[in-house]
């Protein structure tokens, strides 16, 4: 029985950083969207010869949307992260909500901390962003629905 039990303890401590979790997935892929559409859309109009961009503009379209997407959201992740490890490892030296998270990180590392891992993090995810826009496209261009 000792596995069982343990195992709902380490669910609960991944549920933790649940809130921010989900408050950051609303403008992380807003804007990542809305931004890959707005210059899809640009690239198209200021080549009237092209109908559909190509594979090389749409990754560049991804990573400019996906880089402004994980700008916008990143703190929220990052709480979400700490959150997690904190009730893990039992550190009672950090905050257990998520605004005390903020208050922590803005009064001891400023700012700057909010971001602190974001390198990492668009290494990890802007390509398979990317990837997956051109993904996207392909899908959307053999279905026959057309750019809007």
């Amino acid at each position: 029985m000792k596995g069982f039990p343990a195992f709902i303890r380490f669910a609960f401590h991944l549920s933790t950083g649940y809130v921010p979790n989900l408050i950051g997935i609303i403008p992380y892929a807003g804007i990542d969207l809305a931004i890959y559409e707005t210059l899809k859309t640009l690239y198209v109009k200021r080549n009237p010869n092209i109908k559909e961009p190509g594979v090389f503009s749409t990754l560049a379209c991804g990573t400019c949307s996906s880089t402004c997407g994980q700008l916008a959201s990143y703190p929220l992740a990052l709480v979400r992260t700490r959150l997690q490890a904190r009730t893990i490892s039992m550190d009672t030296s950090q905050p257990d909500t998520m605004s005390g998270q903020f208050r922590y990180i803005l009064q001891n590392e400023g700012p700057v901390g909010l971001y602190r891992g974001i390198i990492p993090n668009f290494i990890k995810v802007i390509p398979a962003v990317s990837i997956s826009y051109v993904v996207y496209e392909n899908v959307r261009k053999r279905l026959g629905a057309t750019m809007s």
